[in-house]
């Protein structure tokens, strides 16, 4: 019995037993693959063109497609964050004009706040001077900090 990897002559063995392929395309060209895993037999198929894949280059193409989802949720959590920051700006607008026609409606039924540190009342005709509370509030919180 003949060994077809051994040569004849002086008993040289032959190393012929698999060709390496260097310059062959990919056999799964899909854009977005879609895998099943073959548990069995320990391998990846595309279920797209039905190619069989190799199980790193599934792996990456899988790494690929999460590094873009978490791109697009922070992108996502950013513009939530603006639009949140525009509708609390509009909510506290539409708060603000609600409380100034409540006041103009009691008004004009003739009743007059009450100042709310000490409770008198006042007319609102007679306010002299208006100022912008934020700046005071904080100017207010600068100087408890010292």
């Amino acid at each position: 019995m003949s060994n077809p990897y051994i040569s004849n002559d002086e008993g040289i063995i032959r190393f012929d037993l698999c060709r390496l392929e260097k310059n062959k395309e990919k056999l799964c060209k899909c854009m977005n693959p879609h895998y099943e895993v073959d548990t069995a037999n320990r391998i990846i198929t595309c279920t797209d063109c039905g190619a069989v894949v190799d199980p790193f280059e599934a792996l990456l193409e899988i790494c690929k497609h999460q590094e873009q989802y978490m791109e697009y949720q922070r992108k996502a959590i950013e513009k939530a964050k603006l639009y949140r920051e525009i509708a609390e700006k509009e909510w506290r607008r539409r708060f603000k004009n609600a409380c100034f026609k409540d006041m103009e409606r009691r008004y004009i039924d003739g009743l007059h706040p009450a100042c709310p540190e000490c409770g008198a009342l006042f007319d609102p005709v007679k306010i002299k001077s208006w100022s912008r509370p934020y700046r005071q509030m904080r100017q207010q919180e600068g100087s408890h900090e010292d």
